[in-house]
C-alpha cells in the first residue's frame, strides 16, 4: 500500500511538474504573438498615414499651383520672347513623392507625370510658326526691296500661339515648341521681323514730323520707349501744347520750318518762308516760329520748301542763322535739286540730311515696314540713317509698329538717337 502511495505521489509529482513545465512553456507563446500583433497593426497604420499624406499632397499641388494658373499651361516668363512651364514642379514633386510613399504613391506619381506630359504635349504642339526664310536681299542695295513687303506677313502664327509685348514697351514675340526637345515643357521664341544684323552700331534717327494738330497724337510718339525727335509746325491749334510734351518726355524737339514748294498752288501754312523774303525777313520769321514752341528747340528741318531749298543764297541766310543760334538744319531733301549742303560747305559748316525713304508715303503696315528695312540697308551702308515719318498721317501704325520692332533692333545691335546725336 505504502508503496503504491509511493508510486501514485511520484506519479502526481511528475504529472504536476509536467503540467508547470507545459504551462510555461504556452505562456510565452501568447506573449510573443501579441507582440507580433502590435508590430503588425502599427505598421499598417503608419502605412496608411503615409499614403493618406501623400495623397493629400499630390492633391493639394493639382489643385493649387503656386502662380494660381492652371496646371499644363504656359505663362509669361521676365525675360521678352521667354515661357515658363508649370509643368516642371509638378513633374518633380510627383517624382519625389512617389518614392517616399511606396509603389502605390509611384505609381499614382507616375500616371500623374503622364498626365501632364501629355497636357505639355498638346499645349505646345499646338503653336506653329512658319519662319521666313533668310532675307539675302537685305545686305544688297536698297533699291532692290521688292521682296521686303511681306516680310511681317510671313510669319503665319495659329491660335495657339503666346505673343509676348516689348520690354518697355512690350515687344512681341511668336513661342513656339523647339523641334526635338526633350522635355515637351521647353519652348523657344522667334522672331517677328526678318531685320538684318547691325554692322558697327548703326545709328538710327527717327524724325516724325508736322506735330501741332493733335496732342494726342504726338503722344503716341514721345511713350515710345527710346530716343526719337518731333518737329512741330509753328502757328498750329496745339502747337505749345505739343512743344510743351515733346520737352516734358524727355525726347528731342525741332522746329518743322514751313517753306515755299516749286508748286505754287501748295500753301505751307502759317510761319513760312516765302520766295520774296530777304534775309532779313527769313531771321524775322524763324525767331518767330522758335519762341512759340519755347525752350529746349535743337533745330529745324524744312516743311515742303523744294523752291526755298533749291534757292542758294536763302538756304546761306538759313544754315548762317542756325549756326548763330546754335542750332542743326536738317535738310528733308524734298527736292533732289537741294542747294542746303552747298550753302553750308561755303559757311565751312555741315548739315544734317535725310538719307532713307519717307516711311510713310504709303500708310499700310508691309508698305511701312518695307521702307524700315530699306532704312535699316541704309544705315548699315552709311554708319547711320535719318528715317521720317508724319505724326498725325500714320498715328494709327508707326508707334506700334516702332515699338513690336524696338527689342529686335536693340537685339540685332542697332543704336537708337537723334538729330542731334549724329
Amino acid at each position: 500500500m505504502s508503496s503504491n502511495r509511493e508510486i501514485n505521489g511520484k506519479k502526481k509529482t511528475v504529472s504536476s511538474k509536467k503540467r508547470r513545465s507545459a504551462s510555461r512553456k504556452k505562456k510565452p507563446k501568447v506573449l510573443l504573438n501579441s507582440k507580433y500583433v502590435c508590430i503588425l497593426c502599427a505598421s499598417i497604420v503608419f502605412v496608411c498615414a503615409l499614403l493618406l499624406g501623400t495623397a493629400f499632397l499630390l492633391s493639394g499641388m493639382q489643385e493649387s499651383p503656386s502662380d494660381g494658373q492652371p496646371s499644363g499651361q504656359f505663362i509669361e516668363g521676365g525675360q521678352p520672347g521667354g515661357l515658363t512651364s508649370l509643368d516642371a514642379a509638378d513633374k518633380n514633386a510627383g517624382k519625389n513623392t512617389g518614392k517616399s510613399g511606396g509603389k502605390k504613391a509611384g505609381s499614382a506619381g507616375s500616371a500623374k507625370n503622364g498626365a501632364l506630359d501629355k497636357g505639355a504635349s498638346s499645349a505646345t504642339s499646338s503653336s506653329t510658326v512658319k519662319v521666313p526664310a533668310g532675307n539675302d536681299s537685305l545686305g544688297k542695295a536698297s533699291a532692290n526691296n521688292s521682296g521686303l513687303s511681306s516680310a511681317d506677313s510671313s510669319a503665319d502664327i495659329s491660335a495657339g500661339t503666346s505673343a509676348l509685348a516689348s520690354p518697355a514697351s512690350g515687344s512681341e514675340v511668336a513661342s513656339v515648341k523647339r523641334p526635338g526637345a526633350p522635355d515637351s515643357g521647353i519652348v523657344e521664341s522667334l522672331p517677328k521681323f526678318n531685320i538684318p544684323p547691325a554692322i558697327n552700331g548703326a545709328k538710327l534717327a527717327f524724325v516724325i514730323d508736322d506735330g501741332g494738330m493733335s496732342v494726342a497724337n504726338v503722344k503716341k510718339y514721345t511713350s515710345l520707349p527710346f530716343p526719337i525727335t518731333v518737329a512741330v509746325l509753328p502757328g498750329l491749334p496745339h502747337t505749345a501744347e505739343c512743344a510743351a510734351l515733346v520737352r516734358r518726355e524727355g525726347k528731342e524737339l525741332m522746329l518743322h520750318q514751313p517753306m515755299q514748294a516749286k508748286n505754287l498752288g501748295i500753301n505751307p501754312g502759317p510761319g513760312a518762308i516765302t520766295p520774296d523774303m530777304d534775309g532779313m525777313g527769313i531771321q524775322q520769321v524763324i525767331e518767330k516760329n522758335l519762341g512759340e514752341l519755347g525752350p529746349g528747340v535743337k533745330g529745324f528741318n524744312n516743311h515742303e520748301g523744294s523752291l526755298i531749298t533749291e534757292d542758294k543764297l536763302k538756304m546761306t541766310f538759313i544754315i548762317d542763322l542756325a549756326m548763330r543760334k546754335g542750332l542743326y538744319f536738317l535738310d528733308s531733301r524734298t527736292t533732289s535739286q537741294t542747294q542746303a549742303s552747298q550753302a553750308a560747305l561755303e559757311l565751312d559748316t555741315h548739315i544734317i540730311e535725310r538719307n532713307a525713304p519717307f516711311l510713310d508715303n504709303a500708310v499700310t503696315r508691309d508698305e511701312v515696314l518695307k521702307e524700315i528695312y530699306k532704312g535699316l540697308d541704309v544705315a548699315n551702308r552709311t554708319g547711320y540713317a535719318v528715317i521720317i515719318g508724319h505724326v498725325d498721317k500714320s498715328a494709327a501704325l508707326l508707334p506700334k509698329l516702332l515699338s513690336d520692332m524696338y527689342p529686335e533692333l536693340v537685339a540685332k545691335g542697332y543704336v537708337f538717337t537723334t538729330p542731334s546725336g549724329l
